[in-house]
């Protein structure tokens, strides 16, 4: 389902496979599960659909980018993005 966004605040809602081939100034992806960030890091992006579907989700924004992850996770995405060269705020 596709919220179109509203005149009083201009947020959208939509799930990932709705996103294929649009963009967004932000996005936000949210990876409650724990061992999310460890999956990204030693995953193959090739085989691992998971992957790929994040993939999708964090190239759609055009400006930012928020990942929300379980605190514990923090730091090793942190470590994975600044490899990267990414800059990185936690909120």
């Amino acid at each position: 389902m596709t919220i179109k966004p509203t005149v009083t605040t201009g947020v959208r809602t939509n799930n990932i496979y709705q996103l294929k081939g649009d963009e967004a100034d932000a996005v936000l992806l949210l990876l409650p599960d724990p061992g999310s960030v460890h999956r990204w890091t030693t995953g193959n992006p090739t085989t691992d659909e998971l992957l790929r579907v994040w993939y999708v989700a964090v190239t759609r924004a055009r400006r930012f980018a928020t990942l929300a992850v379980p605190e514990e996770e923090t730091k090793p995405l942190t470590n994975l993005l600044a490899r990267h060269q990414v800059p990185t705020e936690i909120l």
